[in-house]
This record gives C-alpha cells, structure tokens and sequence, in this order.
C-alpha cells in the first residue's frame, strides 16, 4: 500500500469511526497499521493504534482502549511528537476517569496540559484543558471547574465559539457530579447561578454547532444533544422539578449515543425518577445502571447506582434491601481500590517494557541518522559528498518567497600534479594529502559553509551570504594555508598546491552553469602557473 493510500485509508477509517461504523473502522485501520509495521513507520504505527484505541472506546471496551491510548502515548513520547502524545494522554485521562482511576487520570491529564502548553495554542489546548478538568472533578470540583473555565477561555479567544461546547458540556455534567456528592452526603443541593447561564450559552451553541476540525469521533451532535439533555434534566432534578427533569430526560435518543454514556445517562434519570418519587421505576433503571457500568467496568457509575438504590428502597421502607445495597456498595468501593492499586502496578510495569522500547527505538533512529550521514559523507576526508552538495544547491537555487535572495559563491579547487603524487609516492601517501587537505578546508569554512570533496583531488566550497570580494578573501586564506602547511613532514620533498577557480552566482545561473564558471576559472588559476616547457605548475 503507497504511503499516498495508506493516508486515505487512515482517513476513511476516522470517518467511518465518526458516523459510528466500528466494524469497517477496526478494519481499516488494521490494514495501516500492518502497512506501516511492514515498512518501518513507528509515526504510522502509533497513530493507527491511537485510533483503534478510540474504536474500542466506542465499542465500549474500555479496558481495551486503555492499553492501546497507553501504548499510543508512549509511541509519541519516544518519536518526539509532541502534539500528538498530549491529545492520546487526553484520550488515556478521559479513560481512567471512566474507569475510576482517579490518580492516573490527573496524572496523565496534567502531563498532557504542560505538552499542550509548550506548543502553539489550538484546539489540542482546549482538549488538554478540558480533559484535566474531567479528571480533576474526583478529587477538587472548584478545581475542576476553574480548569473547565480556563478552556471555554482558551476555544472563545483562540478558536471559533463552537470549540467551546465540548467543554462547556463537561462542565454541566461535572456539576451534577458535585450535586450528586452533596445530595449524599446530605449537604445542600443548590445549582450555582453560573452554571444555569452555561447552560443556556451551551443550547445556544450547539444549535449552530459545526465540530471544529480535528473533532471527528463520537458522532458529536448526537452526542452534545443528549449531554444538554441530561444536563438540563440533572439541573430541574436537583432544583426539585421532578416532571421537568423527567421530560427532559425523554428527549434523549439512547440508541444514537455510545454505549460507554448510557451509564451516565442513566444514573442522571435514576435521579429524575427518585425527585419524581417513581421509587420503582428508580430502583429498574439503576438496574440497568449497574449492568451497564459492570460490563464495561465504570466503577463510579456502579457506586452511584447503589447509593440511590439504597435511596429508593429505604423511601419504600426495604431495610433489608437497603442493607444488601449498602454492602454491594462496599464491595465496589474495595474493587475500586483493588483496580487502583492493580493500575499502579500495571502503569509500572508497562513503563519498564517502555524504557526497553525506548532505548530500542533510539538506537533505530540512531541507525537511520548514521545511515543518512553515510550517504552525505565522503568516507576519506569526512567531507561532504556529491550528493549533499546536489541537496545544497537545490535549495539554494529554488526560489522562495519567505526568505530574501542572498549572495553566495562557489569555490571549485583541486590539487596541482595530484597524479604525479600518487605515481611519485604511493597511492597511500595520496590519501594522506587529500585527508589533509579536507582538515585546512575545515578550518577555512565557516560555520554556514560548506566544504564538499566531489571526487578524486576536486573539491568544491559553498560560500552563503558571500560576494564575490568576500570569497575572495576565504579563497586566499586557503591558498595560504596550503602554501604554508609542512607537506615534507608527510614525506621529504613533497609540495602541494592548488588551483582554484570562484564564482558569484547569478539570477540566471543553473547549477551546471555556476559550475562551468568556476571549472573555467580554475582552469584559468591552473594555466597561469604553468611553465613555458613543464605540465607541472612552476613553484608560487
């Protein structure tokens, strides 16, 4: 598969992901992702996983997604790519929020902000934000709304106001966690005014809402609706409007929604119904709360579920049934604690087989820049070699509107007599001299220079930023450093000169062109010094 279809298919997988098909997702990305192992692309490899990540996300294995948003951001992390390893430690937050673990949800959160940070603010910003502000709501929910407000900020100043509805939403919902905390732990259950304008700003928004770019899983209108539905019905529910909440309720469509948002979706009903007084049908619901969170192991949905099943059945006077919740409740608060400290130990692990990988990949790219040196590099003189000054004066001769035209030179040189000093002393002797010659062109060029050794005893200089006058002076400074240079101390009578030939390039020169000109000059330099009866050049 050409990299071009490898792309594509990429792409068609993220769509079809957004319109929820995540069986033709699973497959299409599964076909980049064995492309891009066959031919070597960590980048390719990690987005693929990051993506079917997702998939299991919508396919509501949680766990699953987890292990691949893990292995996505650590992929990321080890190829330097800095955006992409914020957005997949968002993806692991939302995640071990879902899954109830509180501790590496903010940790991988607020790593993901502090990436997000470092670069230009866009959209991967506002999800940073957003997601630590998810996080955060299980430990400090004034935290947690300062964070979610700092993202409604960011999308408002930085991007269009759409961008602002995903976080907006998380904080209604983040206040019916607040409320349900307070409502059990029998504090006041009053919606702060603040919270009642976000909502009326969140319906204005998503009756215009366009998702901004980058936001394509999760069928976004969909699922924004039923989150200002469930918003809404939580707010009338906690003000004591039990019909209203209920009848706000009833304008969620379930089956359009993922599965991982029914629990949700249902723990909010439960308590629609219990301010209604509909104990029954509370106690049927939270039912489905408990099947749904079980499956797909949502532990915080799960604890909700029994304290207001123990709610209900206390209203119906069911103390024995309000017992056995209570220790069902316990017994998912342990199995909550059981799963943090079994992450921990998992996290650890992973990071140790990580480490391992990293140092793996390292030495990959290791390989790949001593490779890509190879090819760059004369292997006698530690020059550079054709190919890079091909690289070079392609870039230096392609015009480009971002940057002003500067004046540059190049130098083409090579060494006078250089058969005589092979057949006179040895070819041995001659690869010292070209050596030697490579270190004083070192010591000439400047930094933004280049010195090439082209083949044989030629060598070529490109002088940037450098007039004609001005590459003049380094030209002479060479010349003096190969005139005073001790070649006897390579062997007792060896002499070594050279001819040199500089020219300025021209607007209208091509690359054959500049050099021809100093081949020419060279030329010249080389005749100049001739003997009238000697092809050897006469002592300077």
């Amino acid at each position: 598969m050409p990299a071009g279809s490898a792309t594509a298919e990429f792409d068609a997988a993220r769509q079809a992901l957004a319109r929820g098909q995540t069986i033709q997702a699973r497959a299409q990305v599964a076909a980049v992702l064995a492309q891009a192992k066959a031919a070597g692309d960590l980048i390719g490899q990690a987005r693929a996983i990051g993506l079917l990540g997702h998939i299991e996300h919508q396919h509501a294995d949680l766990t699953a997604a987890l292990v691949l948003a893990r292995q996505a951001a650590h992929l990321f992390h080890a190829l330097n790519a800095t955006q992409e390893e914020s957005a997949a430690l968002s993806h692991v937050a939302h995640l071990t929020t879902l899954l109830g673990l509180a501790e590496e949800a903010l940790e991988s959160a607020t790593l993901s902000v502090r990436l997000a940070d470092a670069l230009p603010p866009g959209l991967h910003t506002v999800d940073a934000y957003n997601y630590l502000g998810v996080a955060a709501i299980a430990v400090d929910a004034d935290h947690a709304d300062a964070v979610l407000c700092k993202a409604i900020a960011l999308a408002q100043d930085q991007l269009a106001p759409q961008a602002m509805v995903r976080p907006m939403s998380n904080r209604l919902l983040n206040e019916l966690y607040r409320l349900e905390q307070c409502h059990q732990q029998a504090q006041p259950t009053e919606v702060r005014p603040a919270i009642l304008e976000q909502l009326q700003r969140c319906t204005a928004l998503l009756a215009s809402h366009h998702p901004p770019a980058g936001e394509t899983f999760l069928q976004p209108d969909a699922l924004l609706a039923a989150t200002l539905h469930t918003a809404r019905a939580g707010v009338h529910a906690y003000q004591g409007h039990g019909d209203l909440a209920l009848a706000a309720m009833a304008r969620i469509d379930l089956a359009a929604l993922p599965p991982w948002v029914h629990g949700l979706v249902h723990v909010v009903c439960t308590r629609c119904q219990l301010t209604a007084g509909q104990w029954t049908a509370a106690l049927a619901t939270s039912e489905r709360t408990l099947a749904v969170a079980t499956t797909q192991g949502q532990i915080p949905f799960a604890l909700q579920a029994h304290y207001q099943r123990m709610e209900a059945f206390g209203a119906l006077g069911q103390s024995q049934q309000m017992l056995q919740e209570f220790r069902a409740f316990r017994a998912h608060q342990i199995q909550q604690q059981a799963a943090t400290v079994i992450s921990r130990e998992r996290v650890a692990a992973l990071r140790l087989a990580w480490r391992e990988q990293s140092r793996a990949i390292e030495v990959l790219h290791s390989s790949t820049r001593a490779l890509e040196q190879l090819t760059r590099e004369d292997p006698l003189t530690g020059l550079a070699n054709r190919r890079a000054l091909e690289l070079c004066l392609e870039e230096l001769m392609s015009p480009r509107s971002d940057r002003p035209a500067m004046p540059w030179c190049l130098v083409l040189l090579d060494i006078d007599g250089f058969k005589q000093i092979n057949d006179r002393y040895s070819h041995l002797l001659g690869d010292h001299v070209l050596r030697q010659m490579g270190q004083l062109l070192r010591e000439v060029v400047r930094t933004q220079d280049l010195a090439v050794r082209l083949a044989g005893d030629e060598f070529v200089l490109i002088l940037r930023d450098t007039t004609e006058p001005e590459g003049q002076q380094i030209v002479d400074r060479l010349v003096t450093a190969v005139d005073q240079f001790p070649w006897a101390s390579l062997q007792p009578g060896l002499a070594v000169q050279v001819s040199v030939g500089l020219a300025q390039a021209l607007d209208n020169d091509s690359s054959t062109s500049l050099l021809l000109r100093s081949d020419m000059r060279m030329y010249a330099d080389k005749a100049g010094k001739l003997t009238p009866d000697s092809s050897l050049p006469a002592s300077r």
